[in-house]
């Protein structure tokens, strides 16, 4: 009987330990909340969905009836009683003035995440005004909380009105924002040459869903011994009013391959040398990530780039047939931008 009973004991203490390790595990997460604002927020949103993100998701519009087709965990129409549902008629100032009255409600779902990424594209109405007003709301109500900012700036032959309201939006964003990832559509228009404007816009499509769901795998990353690891102080001390960003995602052969391909995903044209530091996470079996490599990035981002501030993310996933890197800069430079936000 005694037997029994110290066996009973013990098994107890055992369930005890792994629910007091599924709790701190949980506690550990990075809590990540993905909004998406206007028309094209709202198309990211869905895709990111379609392709299984599991972080919750906010799609937010002005206008009812792209919103009722958006697929996202939360769905909210803001301004009615302004715009009756048919949109912001592309004024970043009305889309602005709605957020700011309806932040909260926005918020409110999902207001327990540590970091929020918000994306939308600049230019139009709802998702210029209304991207910077949100980003206002969590810094002055929640300072606490990371903002990331994920844009994308209109093509030059959409007209000077939608470039000008971009430029305008892009300028507060950075003053505003952690982070600010920003991609030019005129740059995927080079890399495309002749492709039509249909294709270019899935490719811009594509590229953001690939960006996010990157970003939001920081949440799993697991510690790997000899390496200054991923978690919410480091990402915070690096990422903290950090400015301008760069975050590419590459796959390889090697993971030193797919590294190269990360750095070519750049779609600001980023300059990364004396960047204020990086992250980078790595996914694929035990048998791709070969420390070797792992050193020689490290070696790369030093000595090229002159960044010495470097955490690692390291995701075992044996559904993948070759390593995949994601690397984030923050903190860099682009003249590209610069002379974009000279507004004449």
């Amino acid at each position: 009987m005694r037997g029994g009973a110290e066996g009973e004991r013990m098994s107890r203490k055992i369930l005890e330990a792994q629910r007091l390790a599924e709790v701190v595990s949980k506690r550990a997460v990075l809590k990540i909340a993905v909004c998406g604002i206007g028309g094209c927020g709202c198309n990211t949103i869905t895709n990111l969905e379609r392709a299984g993100i599991d972080v919750p998701t906010v799609a937010v519009n002005t206008d009812a009836a792209v919103l009722y087709k958006t697929k996202a965990k939360y769905r909210i129409l803001i301004g009615e009683t302004v715009t009756r549902g048919r949109g912001s008629a592309g004024s970043p100032a009305l889309g602005r003035e709605i957020m700011s009255k309806e932040a909260d409600k926005v918020i409110a779902p999902v207001r327990d995440a540590e970091l929020f990424i918000l994306t939308a594209g600049l230019g139009g109405g709802t998702g210029t005004g209304g991207i910077i007003a949100l980003t206002e709301y969590i810094k002055e109500n929640m300072p606490d909380k990371l903002v990331w900012t994920v844009v994308t700036t209109p093509f030059s032959s959409e007209g000077v009105e939608r470039v000008r309201n971009a430029q305008v939006a892009l300028a507060e964003l950075l003053d505003l924002a952690d982070v600010v990832l920003v991609n030019f559509n005129d740059i995927l228009k080079q890399k495309m040459g002749s492709r039509s404007l249909h294709q270019a816009f899935r490719d811009m499509d594509k590229h953001l869903v690939t960006v996010i769901t990157a970003l939001t795998s920081l949440q799993y990353t697991e510690p790997t011994p000899g390496l200054v690891n991923i978690d919410f102080s480091n990402v915070e001390r690096l990422t903290r009013r950090s400015g301008l960003g760069f975050v590419g995602v590459g796959e390889g052969s090697r993971l030193l391959t797919a590294f190269e391909n990360a750095l070519e995903q750049n779609f600001c044209e980023a300059d990364l040398t004396e960047a204020k530091g990086a992250v980078i996470y790595m996914e694929g079996t035990q048998a791709m990530l070969k420390t070797s490599e792992v050193e020689e990035m490290t070696s790369i981002l030093d000595s090229k780039y002159g960044i010495s501030t470097i955490f690692w993310g390291v995701r075992y996933n044996w559904r993948l047939y070759n390593p995949r890197v994601m690397l984030l800069a923050a903190g860099v430079r682009s003249p590209l931008v610069d002379k974009y936000l000279e507004v004449k």
